[in-house]
Order: structure tokens, then sequence, then C-alpha cells
């Protein structure tokens, strides 16, 4: 295995992405020349961006999902979900039919040879793959990250590209489309108000991840249903610091909450963990408040996009539903 794809397989196997601070973005005024720059103070430098870029390369689930909700296709794309599960996303997959995947082998060739205008990278490729980055920022203005969060709120990354594009009404009425849809949701199941939730992957045969802190950008479908992640979890978080971390599977009573949302690298990992013990006796599988999914599915979790929210709404509605009773 690559040290390019170990560190791709890190962003949802230990459902950590790191944080890259964005510290300021100025936008043009309405009347402003399109030609005018556009100037981005990052961790690693000042970008500037001319002009509005016509051959975007994405470098993330993120980034696809939310160039893609502009109605922009990406001239080619490093999807971390298609290099766990050999496809793209499935909210995403049907629209980038014409944009060429970039493989984890010679990235920086092949970003090359897409003569991108804009390169929209994440920071574990900024942090974690640094000779890559370099390498890429020199062929086209390189945006490492929005926030320093471990994940990018989606929100900001649409504002921010709103802008980029110089379509800022486009961009609100992106994320209005899908408080829309989370509203509605909450409106249909107010007994999820103050309920708990647990997101777990049990990614190998002794380990399950889990997410825990409060202020996590993959909390934010949650937080908006009046959710709250299981308190045992955030009171670890507090203690040792650690946002996401294992649990050993002698621990599975940690899971405890109204909802269970999990996934599982096979299927076999999955039926190994509903017989271990504890498991039956939580709270959400007592209630039936367990929502099963795809690893591409929990990642659209994990990297929250525009696309993926309300793909993913759908496929939990029957465990949330459950979880409101």
């Amino acid at each position: 295995m690559t040290r390019a794809l170990r560190v791709l397989l890190v962003s949802i196997a230990s459902l950590v992405v790191a944080a890259l601070a964005l510290s300021a973005c100025s936008s043009p005024d309405e009347s402003a020349d399109e030609g005018a720059p556009i100037q981005v103070n990052t961790s690693k430098g000042s970008v500037t961006i001319n002009g509005v870029p016509k051959r975007i390369v994405t470098l993330g689930a993120q980034w696809i999902d939310v160039t893609l909700s502009f109605g922009i296709t990406p001239v080619a794309y490093l999807d971390n979900i298609q290099v766990l599960t050999g496809n793209p996303a499935p909210w995403a997959s049907d629209q980038l039919q014409d944009s060429t995947p970039i493989s984890t082998d010679d990235i920086v060739a092949q970003v090359a040879k897409a003569e991108p205008d804009l390169i929209l990278a994440t920071s574990y490729m900024a942090d974690g793959q640094p000779e890559i980055y370099d390498s890429v920022s020199k062929l086209a203005p390189t945006i490492p990250g929005i926030t320093g969060k471990q994940i990018d709120p989606w929100q900001d990354m649409v504002t921010f590209l709103g802008t980029v594009l110089r379509e800022p009404e486009k961009a609100k009425e992106i994320t209005a489309g899908v408080d829309e849809k989370i509203n509605a949701a909450k409106q249909d199941m107010p007994g999820l108000n103050g309920k708990t939730y647990t997101m777990a992957y049990m990614f190998s045969n002794d380990q399950i991840q889990v997410m825990a802190d409060p202020d996590d950008g993959a909390t934010y479908l949650f937080s908006s249903l009046g959710m709250t992640i299981a308190p045992q979890l955030v009171a670890e978080f507090r203690k040792d610091g650690q946002p996401r971390f294992p649990i050993s599977t002698e621990n599975v009573p940690m899971l405890d909450s109204d909802l269970l949302v999990v996934t599982a690298n096979t299927d076999q990992q999955m039926n190994a963990l509903e017989k271990l013990p504890g498991y039956q006796g939580l709270r959400s599988v007592e209630s039936g408040a367990v929502s099963r999914l795809s690893v591409a599915e929990i990642g659209g979790l994990n990297e929250p996009t525009p696309l993926s929210i309300p793909y993913v709404l759908d496929k939990m509605y029957p465990a949330l539903q459950r979880a409101a009773a």
C-alpha cells in the first residue's frame, strides 16, 4: 500500500481530517470586474486567485460535492471515498462522467495533466503529504483548507467557492436548500430534540472508531436535528483531547445512545460487532434505532456536503423516526 493511499484511508478509517486555518478571504463587490483578484490567507501562505476559475481540480470528497453543487464539473478529481470503495459516492457518481478520476499513484503528474487554474485541496494533503501539496501548489492557486476545525463546515466551503466563482447568491441558495430539507425532518420528528447519538466505524476486527467532539464538522446534521453526541464519549474527548478515537470491542457499552449510526469494512465485521457482549443491550439496538450505513454513506456524514447530507438523511430516516419515538 502506498503512503499516499494510507493517508487517504485515514480520512475515513479513523474518521479524521486534520485542520487548516483560513484566516481571511476578500470578496469583490458586485460591480467588480470578474478579473479582479481574490486573496486568501492560509497557513501555507497567501494565495491569489485571478479571475473566475474555469478548470478546477478537486482533491477530496467535500470539494467534489461543493463544486458539483454549483453545477460545475471538476476537470479532474481525487475522491477518498472512491479510493476506499472503488466507486464515486452514490450521490455524485452520475455527475462525474465527464471528469477524470485521479489515482493515488503520481498525483502531481495527473493534476498537471488536467491543466487546472484552481486546485481545491484538503488539510490531510497539506499536512500529511507536504511534498505532494507543495508540488501541486506550484501548478495553480491551491487552497489547503477553509477553517481551523477538524472538518471544514460545508457551509463555509460553499460560501468560499461562491465568492471565488462570483456567485454569492447561488451559494446562499445551495445552503438554503439543504437547510430546508433538514428543517422539514426536524418538524416531522420533534422527538429527536435532546436525544443522543453515536457514530461508529468498525475498521478492524478489534477496534471501533467513534466521534466525540461536539464541535466536529460531522455533527452538523445531528445538531441541526437537536441531537447531541453520547455524553460518555464527549467526556472521553474532554479528558484526553482526542476528537475521534478507537475503542476496543470489549467496550461496546460505550456506544450506548438513543441512535446508533454504524458501518464496518465488511459484512463479516458488522455481523461480528452485533454478536459482541453488550451490543444487544444498547438502547438504540433495543428500540431499533440503528442506521447501518455503507462506508461511502458514513463518509458522507464524516465529511458532510450539500449533496451527501440529503442523501444520507433519507437513508437514516427510519432509524431517526424510531429514535424520535
